[in-house]
């Protein structure tokens, strides 16, 4: 992956600019790394950021150069129906006009976030959370959405396919809402991980399928399958929420999903709300961000934490880190 230099940006009038000290290799990096998903050529990825405010535009207010902050990805344009539908998280354009999809992202020292609104698409950082714990608080957020798309209640049991970050986080953010939680996971260091958190977890479905069957299944590996046999995990008039991205369409038997009233729900991208409730968790202590941190990489070895992060067995989450 070739690293380049490149203007400096700079903050318009409603703008800010911040020195990015930590950035994340998400799982939809690696799609476009691999299959060009989401990003076209020349595009600077990174939307996983928190870091250092360097500039501030002129016409922005209660936001200063020093602070702290973290920053929502998705810039909505405001004018299209789903906007208009207030799910601008759903914005019909969000991928021509958002940081890292189709503006530069934060793999980079500096990157700008337009039309900035402290609170809305620019959020500090309690003293209490490091920068790297903000590069976290994005996929924290991402699980957030997850979890109020599936709306549990107090009490309930659930099931979360893949521990990689966002299963983590789901399971986290499960537990911080009095859910029993039970993570599924090839990977021994992603099992520990889950154990560290507080999250019981297995090792295959199989020895999911066949005990009591569970009110939310969480589909969050990308492996097409598994969104059949979460069918089989659920119980009736459960709720299945599919949240990760799949190279291959999901062959699905509909009268399964039929004979037991199951419920499918997709999430997708993030609110102010959903990051608003994020930072809360993490600086309650009641959702952790250190642990998920397997490995912290310089920005000249863009390309190697490409590949760590790929290695799904024992990486859960690559940090791109200031030098």
């Amino acid at each position: 992956m070739p690293i380049e230099r490149v203007p400096d940006p700079e903050a318009g009038p409603a703008d800010v600019v911040v020195d990015v000290h930590a950035c994340g290799v998400c799982g939809s990096d690696l799609h476009a790394f691999t299959e060009g998903m989401f990003a076209a050529p020349g595009q600077v990825m990174g939307h996983e950021f928190a870091g250092e405010i360097a500039k501030v535009g002129a016409e922005v207010t209660g936001l200063t150069v020093g602070d702290r902050v973290t920053g929502v990805p998705i810039q909505p344009c405001g004018r299209c129906r789903r906007c208009a539908e207030s799910c601008g998280h759903l914005c019909e354009v969000w991928g021509t006009r958002s940081i890292a999809f189709g503006l530069p992202g934060a793999f980079a020292e500096r990157v700008r976030i337009p039309d900035a609104v402290a609170g809305r698409n620019v959020h500090r950082l309690p003293e209490s959370l490091s920068c790297e714990d903000g590069a976290l608080v994005e996929p924290l957020s991402v699980a957030v959405h997850a979890v109020r798309r599936a709306d549990p209640l107090p009490g309930q049991q659930a099931v979360v396919l893949g521990l990689g970050t966002i299963g983590l986080h789901v399971a986290q953010v499960l537990l911080a809402q009095g859910i029993s939680v039970l993570g599924v996971d090839r990977s021994p260091l992603r099992r520990a991980i889950a154990g560290e958190l507080g999250v019981a977890a297995s090792s295959c479905v199989a020895e999911v399928s066949g005990e009591t069957e569970v009110d939310l299944v969480f589909e969050a590996t990308g492996v097409s399958g598994l969104v059949a046999q979460a069918a089989e995990v659920v119980r009736p008039r459960g709720t299945v929420l599919v949240l990760a991205l799949y190279e291959s369409p999901a062959e699905l038997d509909p009268t399964r999903w039929v004979h037991k009233e199951i419920t499918l729900r997709g999430s997708a991208m993030v609110t102010p709300e959903d990051f608003h409730y994020a930072i809360e968790l993490l600086s309650s202590g009641r959702a952790k961000a250190q642990p998920l941190i397997t490995h912290r990489m310089p920005l000249a070895e863009l390309g190697a934490a490409f590949e760590t992060q790929r290695d799904a067995e024992h990486a859960v989450k690559v940090l791109v880190v200031r030098d």
